[in-house]
């Protein structure tokens, strides 16, 4: 089932509490309210006149994360995992950077590799075990695990993050907090039209900074096994 942004908006803003979704606090008008209901009852959400909220078997989180980031549902539990850059966004990526001979280059969510073996002597963070493993015995330079508690600066900083629970909002602010000259970063579409305060902020320093939010084709992640809505986030800093 596809899903129209006004209503992941209404999703995106909706608060959870448990097995419940509260709508947000105003008034929908009358077809829109009629199509985000059609989507919490496909996701098998009850309304409740008492709670006043849509009451499910178990939290919705996931599911709204994943309707959030791929812009559908599907009826079957999903978590969003790891998914690779593809070759294509990783050459964009990096020609995006534009960078300069001598310049120090991160990328901090490394994966596999597939941005970091484009840039000589790319230095990798990478959280999960077994792409670390992956990493090292490839030769890549591995200078930390978590992004989010690292604080040494790099020229360019060049990233696919995660996209669940708002990651990469948090990575790409790290990300300008580090970088001396520019970051490139992918991020979930939904930094265009959510509206909860933390991503208009992050809309916000993006505009003041006078960086650039680009929406990526609909299928860029389809060899990767999903397809998830993109966009590259572009900033000088």
């Amino acid at each position: 089932m596809k899903i129209h942004d006004e209503v992941a908006n209404i999703l995106a803003n909706s608060r959870i509490d448990g097995d419940k979704l509260f709508l947000p606090d105003e008034q929908l008008d009358r077809k829109l309210y009629l199509n985000v209901n059609k989507v919490l009852t496909s996701m098998h959400g009850k309304w409740d006149r008492k709670a006043r909220a849509h009451i499910f078997k178990e939290s919705p989180v996931n599911i709204i994360d994943n309707i959030l980031l791929s812009g559908e549902y599907t009826d079957q539990k999903k978590e969003f995992q790891f998914f690779e850059t593809p070759h294509g966004l990783a050459e964009k990526l990096v020609g995006m950077a534009k960078i300069k001979k001598g310049e120090t280059v991160l990328e901090p969510s490394a994966g596999k590799a597939r941005i970091a073996k484009l840039i000589d002597g790319c230095h990798c963070i990478e959280l999960n075990q077994e792409n670390r493993k992956f990493l090292i015995k490839s030769g890549f330079i591995v200078v930390g695990e978590d992004f989010m508690d690292f604080n040494e600066c790099y020229d360019v900083i060049i990233a696919n993050p995660p996209f669940t629970k708002q990651q990469d909002v948090d990575h790409i602010n790290r990300m300008i907090d580090l970088a001396k000259r520019r970051i490139v970063s992918v991020s979930s579409a939904s930094v265009l039209f959510r509206t909860n305060k933390k991503t208009k902020l992050f809309r916000a320093r993006i505009d003041k900074l006078g960086g650039i939010i680009e929406m990526l084709p609909g299928r860029t992640f389809t060899e990767s096994g999903t397809n998830v809505q993109a966009c590259v986030v572009c900033v000088d800093v």
